[in-house]
């Protein structure tokens, strides 16, 4: 943590899955435990081809689509504990 109460990385994740359930077909693993760390400050681009999960990474950590396991801290809220938080970034 530097003295202006940021934490170093604006971004941490650590083995975040996503497994969407088929009854009929097999399970769907979007995210296969992904681990990034984005430092503050820095650019970044989440690049990948359709059906990646990138849309999926970025809707769990909006807070708008519930992952399966893992840890997501994003500005320092992890996103189980403070959940509003997060969303009001």
């Amino acid at each position: 943590m530097k003295n202006n109460n940021l934490p170093d990385n604006a971004i941490e994740i650590t083995n975040l899955t996503k497994i969407y359930k088929n009854n009929n077909e097999e399970d769907l693993i979007a995210l296969n435990s992904v681990n990034l760390e984005i430092p503050r400050g820095s650019m970044f681009g989440l690049l990948g081809p359709n059906g990646a999960g990138k849309s999926t990474f970025i809707n769990i950590l909006a807070g708008l689509t519930l992952k399966t396991s893992g840890r997501a801290i994003v500005w320092g809220f992890d996103l189980d504990k403070n959940p509003r938080s997060v969303r009001a970034l």
